[in-house]
């Protein structure tokens, strides 16, 4: 038989405009504000102080902007649209599909533990997960902490225990989670439990570990407890210098000197990015490193390095850029739960409080903004506009043994989807996976089925 003689169809990627300000070119690229999510309660807590689930059988399949989510803390969406939320309070991950409904993506709405898979991910109970990080190709990991677990869901629905952390000493509490695109490194944080005082327990976690597992050597301590951490929340790998990036909020800190964003530069070794409350608090053309963020919660990073911050206690979602000066991007208060923020509308958004409390911020394959707000717990999103980035060094290898290799220089951050077809027929068309550009080096994606056709044609698509 002949080798296969192979055929890549590129979309025609189209470059954008430069621009000398570099704010001004980040917003640019983000048209208006759509609210994907929630609805306000008069109240998110029972009498006992824990937060209410709100997750009814009529919310299933419901219109996601109907439906009263229960605590969320993040949110994630895949290449095909699809978006993915940590809903805390009602012990589940939801999937809100491209129709705008929502549905439940993993967990049974019960919080307990029934077993680590592999099995259907709805058959499986979680206990207040509020750690998500979702691949392009729809992978979801999931931070299961009253379980003291990392889980992965597949492609296929089915979930498993991928870290299991047996310590004793484990508070239901902390939301850092970040996996590798090889998924053979997992960071993660671990709150401990809080102190008893003359027989009061305390309300907060007892400060916290920053942990990593790997699939070589297991877990691993990466920052001990004497560093400091007292209540991380999300984290993130810069794409420029590679290390890890912490948000804490610090929120049972009275002092207040512990709160801030913090590189991680090696064992028990960090850099403060954020000022501390010695220092003039945020303003928009202030550095990072001089400016005091009250509560930093949520990061996400951008090809070149910069990154939105949002505060919990502060309220923002701040652009910083490659220089680490901040810009005012979303204004949102630090307290309460109001909620205001109309769709249509095109940011920066700094002439009222458009929303309370900011959770998280993440950005989606095909570069939206998703932001996680609100007691109530809502979760809407900047679309993006700009246009796909071109692709370049196209390369291919292919064995009669072997599947096909495709190699392309992707943009750290973008997701591509991969379609094949045999004939070139319109209908032919099929999906065989999606990935994420590579921060570092090409962008590779192996067919799943061996090259045993006369023929194969593929194209690479920008994320829905």
């Amino acid at each position: 038989m002949k080798t296969p003689f192979l055929v890549v169809l590129l979309l025609a990627f189209l470059s954008g405009i430069a621009r000398g300000d570099e704010f001004a070119d980040m917003s640019a690229g983000f048209g208006t504000t759509l609210t994907l999510a929630g609805v306000h309660h008069a109240t998110t807590s029972n009498p006992d102080g824990s937060a209410i689930n709100f997750w009814t059988n009529s919310s299933e399949g419901a219109v996601a902007s109907t439906v009263g989510l229960s605590n969320p803390h993040i949110a994630g969406a895949d290449a095909y649209g699809n978006v993915y939320i940590a809903d805390k309070a009602s012990h589940s991950i939801l999937k809100i599909t491209t129709n705008g409904l929502i549905h439940t993506f993993a967990g049974t709405h019960v919080a307990g533990f029934n077993g680590d898979g592999p099995a259907a991910a709805t058959n499986l109970q979680l206990f207040s997960p509020n750690g998500l990080f979702v691949f392009p190709n729809g992978v979801v990991y999931l931070l299961d902490p009253g379980n003291q677990r990392i889980r992965r869901v597949d492609i296929n629905g089915l979930m498993t225990t991928v870290v299991h952390d047996t310590v004793t000493n484990w508070y239901p509490s902390g939301r850092g989670l970040w996996v590798s695109p090889d998924e053979q490194l997992i960071y993660y944080s671990h709150e401990f439990p809080p102190l008893v005082n003359g027989g009061v327990t305390n309300s907060f976690a007892d400060g916290a570990t920053l942990k990593k597992w790997t699939a070589s050597n297991g877990i691993q301590t990466v920052c001990s407890k004497s560093v400091g951490f007292r209540n991380p929340a999300n984290i993130a790998v810069n794409p420029v210098d590679g290390k890890l990036y912490v948000c804490d909020r610090a929120e049972e800190d009275t002092t207040k000197m512990a709160t801030g964003l913090f590189r991680i530069d090696g064992p028990d070794q960090r850099t403060r990015i954020t000022g501390n409350i010695t220092q003039p608090a945020a303003a928009d053309g202030q550095l990072a490193v001089n400016s005091y963020i009250d509560g930093p919660r949520g990061i996400t990073f951008r090809a070149d390095g910069s990154y939105f911050l949002c505060a919990h206690k502060n309220g923002n979602v701040w652009f910083v850029d490659t220089a680490g000066v901040l810009h005012d991007y979303l204004l949102g208060k630090g307290s309460g739960d109001s909620y205001s923020l109309s769709d249509g509308l095109h940011p920066p958004l700094t002439s009222a409080y458009y929303f309370a409390q900011p959770r998280s911020v993440t950005l989606a394959p095909n570069g939206n903004l998703l932001v996680v707000c609100n007691d109530s717990g809502f979760v809407f999103r900047v679309n993006n506009v700009s246009p796909p980035d071109p692709l370049t060094t196209l390369q291919l290898s292919a064995q009669r043994t072997n599947p096909v290799r495709l190699s392309w220089n992707g943009v750290f951050g973008h997701g591509y989807r991969l379609e094949r077809s045999f004939d070139l027929q319109p209908e032919s068309w099929q999906p065989i996976g999606a990935v994420g550009g590579s921060a570092a080096g090409a962008t590779e994606f192996t067919d799943p089925e061996p090259a045993t056709h006369p023929q194969g044609f593929y194209r690479i698509l920008p994320s829905l």
